[in-house]
This record gives structure tokens, C-alpha cells and sequence, in this order.
């Protein structure tokens, strides 16, 4: 702490100073001003906590010093020294916050107690303004901090027991009671929708959960409205305290669903679950996204909890693979994606989509890709190893949205790639320009392949075929031909040159070079240099 000693008399302002033990007291700082004009410099510079000043000096009173400090708004504690027990001055002195009025002369064991209490007044105030700093940190982050309890709970980071919860609501002292019942209302938005449109992912989920509070639950209430994301959807878990009738819910889901889609321009689905504990919520959220997981056809709607079994049909359809396998025989490919698009319609149009029953399309799809695909011997990992390719793949099972387009574009490019192999001269172009970038690597028939997406053993056929020498060789001559140009262009030794153009044995490469130009690597050295 910092205290002044504001007084005329140097003599006695020394006595003051010298007399006392500041440092049991805290104090650290202490200064000397001999009148108000100086007292106020050492304000201006660093306001001290406590102020021990005369009142009768010259140039200005104590007295105004302390209605000067107050109308500043400091709040340093005044203790008066004065020769004179003026009850006037006494009580101007109270009324402007002064803490004690000792008169002269100057007695230690009196100065030491006002000190005191000035001192013990000080840290008193401190406290309650940390008390105040805390409590106004507590008010503007209580959404946050039960925002994070309730999403702690919804997905399982707290244990689902009702000691374990009740732990955590006094932890973390929020005013709920482990007996009250509360309903989730889950709302679903597919992430695949308007992508021509598609939100900032910010922007969006601060749209959509301050539509859901306000509608559902009629306020504008970010504590008991979580957001949370999946591959396939945005979601809202709502948490409603059990005052609200089915029917009065219900209502509200009908008002969100429309408002959602003139608002946001998005179809959304509610799943009401059934009211419970608190320790039950997680498991609830769980049961409402299974249900969602299976609604590819019913999105502008409101489901309770015991809804379930109407979205779960148990996939009780079988994709007529033989007709897609002579589609693509045909490479018929409008035909291939009219044909699923009309077969997902229909499922529609009979409410019998659900989850399980587009697993079975997807991957009865791609087993009539692959076994396709196998009998062109084109490599479907390598076809398909693009991060498009996989994202499409992963997305597919989302939407009927995300399944059309995953099928249009494997279709084609199963298709067209199939008839570029028929064109064997493009797919060997390839081949040979991929050789020639990487001769110098340590590259094999598979690494060929690879790059053309065929079977190695294929793809070997169709050089061969093509070219007349097999790959091996025509990796051969590609680096004994930058050989020979290196030997007659660089200084390089012979070892050095097989090296660089991907021999990682000298023996080896002076052979292939004797078979294909007649000579030995010096021998040719010798004879260009004639």
C-alpha cells in the first residue's frame, strides 16, 4: 500500500514518518507533500491508499484537500491530524468519508489504531470488489458454463449416474435439482441440402440455434440449446423442463420446421424423446439420431421417441444387380443413373427408405462396379483412390441427394475409363510418358499399372501388343539412351552415369548397355570422342 503525509509543519511530518513500523501494516510507500497543491501532484502521479493530513495549513485546508479527492471519485481513507476538536471540522471530515480525526499532539498508539482500521477498511473493500468482479464474471458466463454441463451430459463426459451428476452440478454450482425431468428435442438439418447455397458454417449454426430457442423454447436461450455436427447433419439438442404438453411441443416442432424452411431455406426433421432424468438424456440423444439416421423420406416432419419402428423398415429390398450388370456392359451410362434414380423414387414414393435399405444399394452399387471393373482389369483402388472419389463414397449413405451423386459420378467414371483402356493407344501414351519422367527411379511393372489403373499382367499385354517390347525393356532403353547422352555430354565417370539414370548396379548396367548398343559403356565413351 501507499500513504502520503500532507502537512505543513516539516518537523512534525518527520516525527509521523519516522515513528512508525509501516511495514506491519503493508505499507511501502510512504511521502511527504507539505500543502494541497503538492498533495495533489503525488494524486495525479499514483493515488495512495491512505492520506494522514493536517487540516489547518496554509494555501488550502485539509479539509479541501479531502472534497477535492472525493469529487476525483479516489477512494483513499483520510485520517486527520488537527490542534483543534472543532466539531465543525469533525463533522465536514465525516461527512466526506474520512475514517479517523485525532487531535494534536501527535500521539503513536492513537495513529497506529486509525492506521489500523483504515488498513483493515482497505482489504475489506478489496474483497467485496473481488466478490463483485466474481459475481459479474459468474452472471456473463453462466450460459457458457451451463451450456458445457448440459453438453457434458448429452454426450457422455459426465457418467451417466445421478451421484456422479449431482457431484458435478455443486462442482460447478449451478441451480438444478437431479430430480427434475426434462425433454430433448432433437433437431436435424442434412448438411447435403442447397449446396449451391451452402451457409458459412458459423453463420449457420448461429442461425439455426437461435431459431430453435426461440421457437421451441420461446426465448432466445443459447444454455439449453446444443449445437453439434456429424459427416451427414447439423444438429440442435433443445432441453425442455418438463411444463410443456406433447401436443404443446408438437406445435412448436410444426412452427420451427416451417420457419426453418422459409427462413434458412433447409428442411428440418424434430425427434421429441420422451421425458426423463437428467442421467437419461444421453441415452435419449443416442435413440434420437438412430431414428434420424434411418429418415431419408420423411424430413419435413415431427417424431416422438415411440416413432421409432415407423423409420426402421429392416431394409427389405434387393437391388436388381443383373440388369445394372449388363447396363454396364453396354456402358449405358444415363441408363445406369436413371435406373437407381427411378428405383430410390420409387422407395420413396412407398415410404420404404430407410437406413439399412440404402447401406444395401451402396454396396450392392459397387460390387457390380468392382466385379465390372475386374473383368476389365482396371484396379478399382487405384480408380478410386482421389480424395473426391472417397468423400462422394463416405457421403453417399446420406441422402437420396448424396446417393445420386455418388452413382453418377462412379458410373462415369467407371465408364469412360473403361473405354479409354479400349483405346489402348491413349492408356499406352500414358504408360511411356510415366516411364520417361521416372526412369531413373527404381520403378517396376506394378508402378506402371498403377498409374494407368490396370493389372499389372494386363497392362503388360497391352505394351507389349503396342510397342512390340515389354516393359522392362522399354524402361531399359529409356535409361541406357540418357546414358549414352551422358557419356557424350558430361565428364562424369561410368559409374556415376549408371547410377543417375537408375542402375544401382555398375555389373548390370554395362551388360544391358553391351546388349543394346553393342559396345561396353567405355568403349562407347572412346569411340564418340574420335
Amino acid at each position: 500500500m501507499k500513504l502520503i503525509i500532507v502537512e505543513d509543519d516539516l518537523l512534525t511530518a518527520e516525527v509521523v514518518r519516522d515513528s512508525i513500523n509501516w511495514g506491519v501494516f503493508g505499507i511501502h510507500d510512504v511521502q511527504m507533500a507539505h500543502n494541497v497543491a503538492g498533495a495533489k501532484k503525488i494524486f495525479e502521479e499514483n493515488v495512495p491508499d491512505i492520506v494522514i493530513c493536517d487540516i489547518e495549513m496554509p494555501k488550502g485546508s485539509g479539509l479541501d484537500l479531502l472534497k477535492w479527492v472525493r469529487s476525483n471519485n479516489y477512494k483513499s481513507e483520510f485520517i486527520f491530524l488537527t490542534n483543534h476538536e472543532n466539531f465543525e471540522f469533525a463533522s465536514t471530515a465525516l461527512e466526506y468519508n474520512a475514517i479517523s480525526y485525532i487531535t494534536k499532539p501527535f500521539n503513536i498508539e492513537k495513529t497506529e489504531v486509525a492506521i489500523s482500521k483504515a488498513v483493515e477498511k482497505i482489504r475489506k473493500e478489496n474483497r467485496l470488489q473481488q466478490y463483485s468482479e466474481y459475481g459479474q464474471y459468474w452472471l456473463e458466463n453462466k450460459k457458457l458454463l451451463v451450456e458445457s454441463f448440459w453438453r457434458d451430459i448429452l454426450f457422455f463426459n459426465i457418467p451417466s449416474e445421478q451421484m456422479a451428476i449431482a457431484e458435478e452440478i455443486t462442482k460447478r454450482k449451478l441451480t438444478l435439482k437431479i430430480e427434475e425431468l426434462y425433454h430433448i428435442v432433437l433437431v436435424s438439418v442434412i448438411k447435403s441440402e442447397n449446396q449451391e447455397d451452402k451457409p458459412k458454417d458459423m453463420t449457420f449454426e448461429y442461425a439455426l440455434k437461435k431459431l430453435s430457442s426461440e421457437v421451441i423454447l420461446g426465448e432466445l436461450d443459447f444454455e439449453h440449446t446444443i449445437y453439434y455436427v456429424t459427416d451427414r447433419n447439423h444438429y440442435v439438442a433443445v432441453l425442455l423442463a418438463d411444463r410443456f404438453s406433447d401436443e404443446q411441443i408438437k406445435s412448436k416442432c410444426d412452427e420451427f420446421i416451417d420457419n426453418c424452411k422459409k427462413y434458412l431455406k433447409y428442411t428440418a426433421a424434430c425427434y421429441i424423446g420422451n421425458k426423463t432424468t437428467i442421467d437419461l438424456l444421453a441415452k435419449n440423444r443416442v435413440k434420437l439420431e438412430e431414428m434420424d439416421q434411418n429418415n431419408f423420406i420423411l424430413r419435413s416432419n415431427v417424431f416422438f421417441e415411440n416413432d421409432a419402428e415407423t423409420l426402421n423398415l429392416k431394409g427389405q429390398y434387393a437391388l436388381d444387380t443383373d440388369t445394372l450388370r449388363i447396363m454396364f456392359e453396354k456402358r449405358e451410362k444415363i441408363q445406369i443413373v436413371n435406373f437407381l434414380k427411378g428405383e430410390l423414387e420409387l422407395l420413396v414414393s412407398k415410404n420404404s427408405l430407410d437406413g439399412s435399405t440404402m447401406y444395401s444399394i451402396h454396396q450392392d452399387f459397387m460390387q457390380v462396379v468392382y466385379t465390372y471393373l475386374h473383368k476389365q482389369e482396371i484396379q478399382a483402388h487405384n480408380l478410386f483412390s482421389d480424395k473426391i472419389s472417397q468423400k462422394l463414397n463416405q457421403k453417399a449413405d446420406n441422402s437420396v441427394f448424396d446417393m445420386l451423386k455418388w452413382i453418377h459420378f462412379f458410373t462415369s467414371r467407371t465408364i469412360d475409363y473403361a473405354e479409354e483402356v479400349r483405346k489402348s493407344d491413349s492408356i499406352i501414351d500414358k504408360a511411356k510418358k510415366y516411364i520417361q519422367e521416372h526412369y531413373n527411379e527404381d520403378i517396376t511393372k506394378n508402378d506402371v499399372a498403377a498409374t494407368v489403373f490396370l493389372t499389372p499382367d494386363y497392362l503388360a499385354k497391352m505394351f507389349k501388343a503396342e510397342t512390340g517390347i515389354a516393359i522392362k525393356d522399354f524402361i531399359n532403353h529409356c535409361r541406357i539412351g540418357k546414358a549414352k547422352e551422358l557419356l557424350r555430354n558430361s565428364d562424369a565417370s561410368v559409374s556415376m552415369i549408371a547410377s543417375e539414370v537408375g542402375f544401382d548396379n555398375f555389373s548390370y548396367f554395362s551388360t544391358i548397355f553391351k546388349k543394346l548398343t553393342g559396345v561396353s559403356p567405355q568403349s562407347f565413351r572412346k569411340e564418340d570422342e574420335k
